[in-house]
């Protein structure tokens, strides 16, 4: 029993270590590096992995730049629940050169992706779909909405969010 158990979470084990590996040396910019094995994971289904490497070809680190593949890996990721990579394609839509010629309203395809991570509770999400708010791209303008999220990004911490209600409250 205990050997077929071993041989078990044998794979799990080393899939930990290799996205540990892979996360080190993408976190050190070591992006070649990176690559094969975030390659390598991300085609076996890890969802960090998938973000990360959806983040590796939209700039261009370690793999060709490509935002295309970009938004396949991220919306691979995000179809798995990792909120970092649904924030990371409403900015694709809203930062990308290309990207945003793939669809009719980029702002309204931004303003889905970050209220959809913005709902659980990521801060960058939060604080984006509120200045979408407040500028009524993708949605319908609207400063209470704009301030109820940038103040949830605030409220987890997110340091524009708090300088923005710090400057709004000041009267600026």
């Amino acid at each position: 029993m205990t050997g077929f158990l071993l041989a078990a979470l044998a794979p799990a084990v080393f899939a930990q270590t290799d996205i540990e590996a892979a996360l080190n040396d993408y976190d050190s910019g070591k992006y070649t590096e990176a690559a094969p094995a975030m390659q390598s994971l991300a085609r076996a289904g890890n969802a960090v992995a998938q973000y990360k490497l959806s983040i590796m070809h939209f700039y261009g680190h370690g793999v060709a730049e490509d935002e295309s593949e970009a938004m396949v890996w991220a919306q691979r990721a995000a179809a798995q629940g990792d909120v970092d990579a649904m924030f990371f394609i409403g900015t694709m839509y809203v930062f990308g050169d290309t990207v945003h010629q793939t669809v009719d309203d980029p702002d309204v395809e931004a303003a889905k992706w970050f209220f959809q991570a913005a709902s659980r509770g990521h801060a960058d999400a939060e604080y984006s779909l509120g200045l979408l708010f407040l500028a009524g791209k993708g949605v319908t303008q609207s400063q209470e909405e704009a301030l109820k999220w940038i103040g949830r990004a605030a409220e987890h911490g997110h340091a524009s969010a708090r300088d923005f209600l710090a400057g709004h409250r000041g009267g600026h």
